[in-house]
């Protein structure tokens, strides 16, 4: 029997990585089953079992990051050397930005083990607005690890169209055929959130992202005086477990975005999918995803444009909200799963 050998991400309250751990290998293993592939198997490479909170503001905690993903690299090492991975095993890592990629490559490579290498790209320098996009002033360095790690693999994963056009555009990989746009396994979302659509004391205008610079929060700070009758929450600042966070998705009449980044925007999707109204600018995967529901881009790009455009800003807002359709909702919260937070494509090629 052949093993797929998931590499996770370390788990975090409040980021979907802790609820990646538990529903991927299972729909995997269910896709397995599904397709009667009896021969594969899945198991995970975790690192160590608790996790610093990641730094303010960002996706991981940095330096913690990297204890996790040495563990993990020594972990699969060790297995490699008492034989427990066989030849033609397959490994996904599910965050591309990781150096065990490339110790793994050096291990199949030496040891003649044809291993396939899959990844799944979340963000990198690439990005100007991504943390390693703003951090890291010579991008020789990381422009090089990620093209490596790009043609390392047998496989590169993309949620998304535009984050693939970015990464090819500015990375311009030797192998670009290599890349494939499947959206993400979040399946397990709907049946979660799509209940909580049905709350009748909806009051709220969430703002679902970290407090992140390239997540422009500020932009709907300023707009509270103008928003007065609505209920203004940040969920970040108030350091929520997903409990509580599902509890303020259940009371949002709209989820606000003013971001310049974004990977896909789980967050917007959460909104959505518990009958909020999105409220996103036209940029990113965003006009793709909500047509009908993106207000002109210019109108945040910076906080001063924003000042610049509050009242029409709290305008779209209002209106966004008033005309709110509780049937058009759900049709695009059906829409956007299917297509962007499922994760049949990904399947269909991990078990090609």
């Amino acid at each position: 029997m052949s093993t797929i050998w998931i590499f996770d991400i370390e788990a975090h309250e409040q980021r979907y990585t802790g609820e990646w751990r538990e529903h991927l290998p299972r729909q995997l293993k269910a896709a397995i089953a599904s397709r009667e592939l009896g021969k594969w198997q899945v198991k995970l490479v975790s690192g160590p079992a608790k996790s610093k909170a990641p730094e303010a503001g960002k996706f991981l905690n940095f330096a913690d990051t990297n204890i996790y993903k040495s563990y993990q690299v020594a972990k699969f090492a060790a297995l490699v050397q008492s034989g427990q991975v066989g030849r033609k095993d397959r490994v996904l890592f599910t965050d591309a930005w990781h150096p065990g990629v490339i110790n793994v490559r050096y291990m199949s490579d030496l040891l003649n083990l044809r291993l396939e290498i899959q990844v799944m790209w979340h963000s990198g320098s690439y990005d100007r607005w991504d943390a390693l996009g703003q951090a890291v002033k010579n991008k020789s360095w990381s422009y090089a690890f990620e093209r490596a790690v790009f043609d390392a693999a047998e496989r590169n994963y993309f949620a998304g169209r535009y984050h693939e056009n970015l990464f090819l555009t500015k990375i311009k990989p030797e192998n670009p055929k290599t890349s494939r746009f499947v959206g993400w396994p979040m399946e397990y979302l709907t049946p979660i959130l799509k209940p909580l659509a049905d709350t009748a004391d909806k009051d709220t205008i969430l703002f679902p992202h970290r407090l992140a610079l390239e997540k422009q929060p500020e932009i709907l700070k300023m707009l509270q005086q103008r928003l007065s009758e609505y209920r203004i929450i940040f969920a970040q600042e108030k350091q929520l477990s997903k409990a509580e966070y599902h509890k303020e998705l259940a009371r949002s009449l709209a989820v606000f975005s003013a971001s310049k980044q974004e990977t896909l925007g789980i967050g917007v999707f959460e909104g959505l999918m518990a009958g909020a109204v999105p409220i996103v600018p036209y940029r990113l995967s965003y006009p793709k995803m909500y047509p009908g529901f993106t207000y002109p881009s210019e109108w945040t790009m910076s906080l001063d444009d924003a000042y610049a455009n509050a009242d029409s800003i709290a305008g779209f807002i209002h209106q966004a909200i008033e005309k709110k359709s509780k049937l058009r909702l759900a049709k695009m919260a059906k829409q956007v799963a299917g297509r962007y937070f499922n994760g049949d494509k990904l399947y269909a090629s991990l078990l090609r």
